[in-house]
């Protein structure tokens, strides 16, 4: 049986400390067969990367995905 996913967007946001952190237009995968949302591997270590620099100061605290999607680590 072939399961269908479908690709959503949403926003990730975390609070730490006194810092709200965003990053919008995230993409996520939505299975059908259980309605979980997921992430791929490369879009949670791009998140993971964003944040630290966000936390670094290094960029805004608020991104959009898209703009960072092709970066690679």
């Amino acid at each position: 049986m072939d399961r269908e996913t479908t690709v959503l967007k949403k926003d990730i946001h975390w609070q730490i400390e006194d810092s709200l952190y965003v990053v919008r237009n995230v993409p996520s995968l939505k299975a059908d067969y259980d309605d979980e949302e997921l992430l791929d591997v490369d879009v949670s270590i791009t998140l993971t990367a964003l944040r630290d620099l966000m936390v670094e100061n290094s960029i805004p605290v608020d991104v959009d995905f898209t703009g960072f999607a092709d970066i690679r680590f």
